[in-house]
């Protein structure tokens, strides 16, 4: 799985010659980056999820921007980066207006169990407590 990005390219570097680029992983971006300037790439943002595996992405590459390249950035076999933070893009090259949404994990669902002392009985509850005794969160 690859973040897929937009973003507009300055060709060359050259701010008067800018393309919009609309499906790009970061792995791109990077070559991109290689290729045009490091502050070439800019207004990133994430408009979803590409679901293709390592090798189909470095073929893709490979063909459009050619083998040598993406070898010489990536290695011959080395891993390229599936997300932003991955690729390690700055944060002032992202499009101002988009706040990237944080990857939170998921709660982990909480159950209650009755209560047990060291024998293995059942606590009761105590009534002059606010707080029911007899149960237990896990």
């Amino acid at each position: 799985m690859f973040d897929k990005c937009s973003c507009t390219v300055a060709i060359g570097g050259d701010i008067r010659s800018v393309v919009p680029k609309t499906m790009v992983t970061p792995a791109e971006i990077m070559l991109l980056q290689s290729i045009h300037g490091g502050d070439a790439v800019t207004n990133i943002r994430v408009n979803g999820e590409l679901d293709a595996t390592m090798d189909q992405e470095r073929n893709r590459l490979g063909e459009f921007y050619g083998d040598d390249k993406v070898v010489g950035l990536f290695n011959q076999y080395g891993d390229l980066p599936n997300t932003l933070e991955a690729a390690r893009v700055p944060a002032e090259l992202l499009d101002p207006t988009y706040t990237p949404e944080k990857k939170t994990p998921a709660k982990k669902k909480t159950t209650r169990k009755r209560a047990r002392d060291a024998k293995g009985h059942y606590i009761a509850d105590n009534p002059d407590t606010p707080e029911n005794e007899a149960y237990v969160e896990e």
